[in-house]
């Protein structure tokens, strides 16, 4: 199966919509404006992007290029952030969110790693796994209550170069308490970033 055959154009036009975002969590709001937890409390990172919420078929396309061995979905995911990308500042690099050398050999690939790819050749703009490693095998996030994510993922990444550019895209596939990105955001702010931005295929919603 080829990216362009990967949906057809009736079900892509039923994908659910997310709608007005909070550009700092990307977070549901009422306008585009900074959501009431960004402004008492806000992530590490300075702005995000998700392309659609993390609902069916969302959730099963997305469970299917993480586990599936279905790679051409993150093609096809690429395109159409692209769309919607394009039209903004761009940053100098794009970061993936990397996973333990553990999980790699069990799933052979990293799905965030392989949309970082695909936005980067659509976007002309670099993308590296060189400057960020999972350094502890943690628990799947998804596995564990939301109330033991921020400890499980907290120490898990740690950057292996001395500077980055200043303004970067971490990718993943989706974001959900934020923890994992805010874990990255902080050890690539250690090195020089100064503008972070967080892309991700999904948002989810319920607990928001």
């Amino acid at each position: 199966m080829t990216q362009k055959q990967a949906i057809c154009q009736a079900c892509l036009d039923n994908f659910p919509s997310l709608g007005d975002v909070c550009p700092r969590c990307a977070s549901p709001v009422t306008g585009a404006h900074l959501c009431g937890h960004c402004l008492t409390l806000p992530p590490e990172q300075d702005l995000s992007f998700s392309l659609l919420p993390y609902l069916d078929p969302i959730k099963c396309l997305i469970a299917d290029l993480k586990y599936y061995d279905k790679i051409f979905l993150s093609a096809f995911f690429a395109d159409l952030m692209v769309e919607k990308l394009k039209h903004r500042p761009l940053p100098s690099l794009l970061i993936p969110i990397p996973l333990h050398p553990n999980r790699i050999r069990q799933r052979g690939y990293n799905q965030s790693f392989e949309l970082a790819k695909a936005l980067s050749t659509r976007l002309g703009i670099p993308s590296s796994n060189d400057y960020l490693i999972r350094i502890i095998d943690t628990q799947s996030q998804a596995a564990i209550p939301f109330k033991a994510r921020k400890k499980n993922i907290q120490h898990a990444f740690k950057c292996i170069q001395n500077q980055v550019p200043a303004h970067i895209a971490i990718i993943d596939d989706v974001l959900t308490t934020g923890h994992t990105a805010n874990a990255a955001a902080k050890q690539l702010r250690k090195i020089g970033a100064t503008t972070i931005e967080i892309w991700t295929i999904a948002r989810a919603i319920r607990h928001y």
